[in-house]
């Protein structure tokens, strides 16, 4: 039997032109996504500075640094970043050549002071045992001055005279010297007792504070990645360890320089980490800047500092991890924010 195909036939389906039409939907779809896309790109980038105001923070808390006033040597370290500490407790041990060069200059001291007491004593030991002598002496010298004034002076050459005036001053000198030496050496000898006593102190107090290079926690919390390791030598003054303090956890916002507005004490924020949404208020503006240590734009040409906001979360929510890195968004009326908590809420985002 044969058929006769009508190919002009309207309820005939010509292959070519369907095949055509479905081309071209697919390219005007495309073409739109991607004209849509440029101008979404455009709507959100130059209107998202109109809609909010966001910029990066770090999540952190009250920052105790461990440290010792002397160059020291790492050999031993108990805790590791994270770790879980109490007050008190022990973290490492150091060992110090510093130290022991201050020991060394307290014991040096306070050999030369024995020294300088034992010569003290010394002096003043032979001065008071020859004193009785001298006053003796003396005694006899003047008794040789009186009978020689008792005398007729015409019987007696001048040369005799003159020697024996002349023992009496050396007499009395020397009672006089003896006298003075004994005196002085005994407030010299309480002077250096309290030199002593105020050296021995000193010491005891250097050793106590040092406690035999035993690195104590001075409050409990949680152990920083800033943590030295053992073998690492340290300057006086650097980090040992850092303790963060997990019962005060604040996020420090850099706040962009470019804003509207600029933001308050009591103004509402949401910290943005990874999904979550968290809700807080801006507790402090600190009087300072400082330049964000994070990623900075790729076409930055310098780093800005930028002024920086504390931030506090609201009660009953649990914060990031401490070191982490955020963004905070804080809505410039709260229509935006209704919107964006709504949009957020609908599509599932949080």
């Amino acid at each position: 039997m044969d058929v006769m195909i009508k190919r002009l036939d309207p309820h005939v389906p010509d292959p070519v032109e369907s095949r055509r039409r479905a081309a071209g939907r697919l390219v005007r779809f495309t073409y739109g996504i991607i004209v849509f896309g440029v101008i979404g790109f455009f709507v959100v980038y130059f209107g998202k500075p109109l809609v909010f105001l966001g910029g990066a923070g770090v999540v952190s808390s009250a920052r105790h640094v461990v440290s010792l006033p002397y160059l020291v040597h790492i050999t031993r370290m108990d805790v590791a970043p994270g770790a879980e500490v109490k007050t008190g407790e022990e973290i490492g041990q150091v060992r110090s050549p510093q130290m022991d060069g201050v020991v060394a200059t307290y014991m040096r001291a306070l050999t030369d002071l024995t020294g300088r007491e034992a010569e003290l004593r010394i002096k003043a030991r032979v001065a008071g045992d020859s004193l009785e002598a001298s006053r003796s002496y003396l005694r006899l010298t003047e008794e040789a001055v009186q009978r020689i004034e008792a005398m007729a002076s015409s019987n007696i050459s001048v040369s005799y005279q003159v020697e024996i005036h002349r023992e009496r001053a050396l007499a009395r000198k020397a009672v006089v010297s003896q006298e003075a030496e004994v005196a002085e050496a005994a407030v010299q000898l309480a002077s250096l007792a309290e030199l002593g006593r105020q050296l021995r102190a000193r010491l005891g107090e250097v050793e106590r504070d040092f406690g035999n290079g035993r690195v104590v926690a001075p409050i409990g919390g949680i152990v920083s990645t800033k943590l030295a390791s053992v073998g690492q030598s340290l300057a006086a003054g650097n980090a040992i360890a850092e303790i963060l303090d997990p019962s005060d956890v604040f996020v420090d916002w850099y706040i962009p320089n470019y804003r509207l507005f600029d933001p308050e004490v009591g103004n509402e924020v949401f910290v943005l980490f990874g999904n979550r949404r968290i809700p807080g208020k801006i507790a402090e503006i600190l009087p300072v800047s400082d330049v964000y240590a994070g990623a900075q734009p790729v076409f930055a040409s310098h780093r800005q500092a930028t002024q920086i906001a504390r931030v506090r979360f609201n009660p009953g929510v649990t914060p990031p991890a401490l070191n982490a890195t955020v963004h905070v968004h804080m809505y410039y009326s709260n229509l935006a924010a209704w919107i964006a908590t709504t949009l957020v809420d609908l599509f599932g985002l949080e």
